[in-house]
């Protein structure tokens, strides 16, 4: 078994890992294992990932492309009480951030999807009129490879006779 041994270069500012020395008491059975690791000091959305809300006006495949790994991030980063409510739909990437409370169907729905696909959940509850409406202001880029965690039933129209 070995020891892992850490230092932030945030409490002593070093860039080199240095091992501290201990006194051993005893010696019957003593390794040490010592290793550099780099952490993540903190996880945020802030620049180089500062990303606002887009102009109604911009098409959408004019829009900024934000890597998957950054929209995903974002249910992590709300977590930790300094990310966004981004939602997918179709690809597009929407804040939600200030509307999650004014949301009619309640926060808990757009909680459960931050970082994440709900194409088909948001169609089966709204329609274009809606998304033309509310959503065009709240675009902040577009995005590919997020996929939705749920697989979508099947839609039965007309007699279920056969």
């Amino acid at each position: 078994m070995g020891w892992l041994g850490l230092r932030s270069r945030l409490h002593d500012g070093l860039t080199s890992f240095e091992p501290v020395p201990t006194q051993v008491t005893d010696f019957k059975s003593v390794t040490e294992h010592v290793e550099k690791v780099e952490t993540i000091d903190h996880i945020s959305a802030s620049p180089p990932f500062a990303y606002t809300l887009q102009d109604p006006s911009v098409p959408d495949d004019a829009l900024p492309f934000i890597p998957p790994a950054i929209v995903r991030n974002q249910r992590l980063c709300l977590s930790l009480a300094n990310g966004l409510a981004w939602i997918v739909v179709d690809n597009i990437v929407y804040d939600c951030t200030k509307f999650i409370k004014e949301h009619p169907g309640g926060d808990t729905v757009i909680r459960s999807f931050i970082g994440e696909d709900c194409s088909w959940q948001f169609w089966r509850f709204h329609s274009k009129t809606i998304m033309e409406k509310w959503g065009r202001y709240l675009r902040v880029g577009r995005t590919e490879g997020i996929v939705n965690r749920f697989k979508e039933p099947p839609r039965y129209f007309g007699s279920r006779n056969r």
